[in-house]
């Protein structure tokens, strides 16, 4: 993974945090205004969804799968973290009743546990940061 990708998803969080801090600096002659939180959230967000983005399309081309089911709570989790994005991945549905349900393809696969992906021939159960499936990937970044 590129560092900047890295960073980007990194980046966020830090953000996040030390605004507040940049929001109580007075502002002199000597500092120019810091920016407005929304300023910085929008900011940290477009870096996340063009990193999410381009992380989903990557994990589609390489044929890397999510098997979960909708009423699984780390499976809900998981999909979040891609917002938007998540429509690129390649997602099995395990709940016989769910929508577009593949139970079958689950039981061929073997899968024991939600959320489990499935990337390069390998099964990672549990759910998995944005950047450990960027690592497991070997997602570079666009």
């Amino acid at each position: 993974m590129k560092r900047s990708t890295l960073v980007s998803f990194v980046s966020l969080g830090m953000a996040l945090a030390i605004a507040p801090l940049a929001l109580s600096r007075p502002v002199t002659a000597r500092h120019t205004a810091a920016p407005t939180q929304p300023a910085l959230e929008s900011r940290a967000n477009q870096a996340i969804a063009l990193s999410t983005t381009g992380l989903a399309q990557h994990l589609r081309r390489t044929g890397a799968k999510m098997y979960g089911t909708y009423w699984c709570g780390h499976c809900a989790a998981q999909k979040a973290l891609f917002g938007n994005a998540f429509r690129f991945i390649n997602y099995i549905e395990c709940a016989e009743d769910g929508r577009n349900a593949r139970p079958d393809l689950c039981r061929r696969a073997n899968i024991q546990g939600y959320p489990t992906w499935e990337i390069g021939g390998r099964k990672y159960p549990g759910s998995q940061s944005l950047a450990e499936l960027a690592r497991l990937s070997g997602y570079r970044g666009q």
